[in-house]
């Protein structure tokens, strides 16, 4: 790919603008020959931590109780998030083009805040049997996500990059947001009316107001805390025969128990797509002699949503749904 030849013309927005990266789309790249040519290296840039603290208490009544606490961080110049180069190039958040290595940011893998409780209380029956019950309660951070322009790349910064993955200028004033009209469920919205919503939006919001007047850093919002409870039995009935032990046991669990109790509760959610959650949608393009953009305000914003409204994680045991099962388990010596 070509050195970037033009810049866009937003005020404080000035990140440069490309010719594209491939020749099959008419765009002037350095050797049509190939799609892409990667040379990967290595960089000192960035660092991890993780603390965790547990404190444990077994009591001689039956009843035991552990509670943990973590937290972790982490900051990359680049995250390693596919299995190919191509992708991991064209996911690469950087407004100065994504073959320039810029300062590390906060990783997708940042752990964050975790806090861990696991309480249980277990009596025996003589020689024939034990009964335990257990709570499991889990809080932690939820996902990182950045804030972006909704855009085609090859419409916007037209660097070969993925849709939607370009870092948002956070702007100081309406002169600096860009916005035009829209209509959003059958209502006009004018410029100067998505200005006040997006003015209040950035206000609210420390991933945003942290960095009015520049771009917003990737995975700089978190979603959050997100607190879910798991709850199980354990019935053991034993019976020793010629010397040796046997055990059946029966097992209850509920998973996210906490969602039981409240289907408003243990609710785990994601912010979108690749965790991109856009401030503003690209109308029309940036291409040719045109570099000054037009943006609407994103509708969610517009109706006073948050990115992870009707995101929520559906699957598996990390399920925001309850889900109970029971098991049988023979045990012998």
């Amino acid at each position: 790919m070509k050195p970037s030849n033009r810049n866009l013309t937003a005020g404080g927005d000035d990140r440069p603008l490309f010719l594209g990266t491939q020749a099959a789309f008419g765009d002037d790249v350095i050797d049509p020959t190939y799609t892409y040519i990667m040379l990967g290296s290595n960089t000192n840039e960035g660092y991890a931590y993780n603390v965790a603290a547990t404190l444990t208490k077994p009591f001689d009544n039956g009843f035991s109780a552990s509670l943990s606490y973590s937290y972790g961080d982490s900051y990359a110049a680049f995250d390693a998030t596919s299995s190919q180069n191509n992708s991991q190039w064209r996911g690469y958040y950087n407004v100065q083009g994504r073959n320039f290595v810029g300062d590390a940011q906060r990783s997708t893998f940042a752990a964050g805040h975790r806090i861990f409780g696991q309480f249980s209380y277990a009596i025996e029956y003589a020689d024939f049997g034990r009964s335990q019950l257990s709570l499991n309660l889990n809080a932690q951070t939820g996902g990182y996500y950045s804030y972006i322009v909704g855009a085609r790349n090859f419409l916007f910064i037209d660097d070969g990059g993925f849709d939607n993955n370009e870092l948002y200028y956070v702007p100081n004033s309406a002169d600096e947001a860009f916005l035009v009209d829209t209509e959003v469920d059958g209502q006009t919205y004018t410029a100067a009316e998505q200005w006040a919503i997006l003015d209040k939006y950035i206000d609210d919001n420390p991933a945003l107001s942290d960095f009015r007047g520049d771009y917003t850093e990737r995975n700089a919002a978190r979603q959050p805390m997100q607190f879910t409870a798991d709850l199980r039995f354990v019935q053991d009935f034993y019976v020793k025969v010629g010397g040796k032990k046997h055990t059946l046991q029966l097992t209850a669990d509920v998973f996210n128990f906490t969602n039981l109790l409240n289907p408003e509760w243990g609710i785990v959610r994601f912010a979108g797509s690749f965790g991109a959650y856009p401030v503003v949608n690209l109308q029309g393009n940036t291409l040719g002699d045109n570099t000054t953009p037009s943006y609407t305000l994103n509708p969610d914003i517009i109706r006073g949503e948050e990115p992870t409204d009707g995101n929520i994680d559906d699957s598996g045991f990390r399920s925001s749904r309850w889900q109970a099962q029971i098991g049988v388990r023979y045990i012998f010596e």
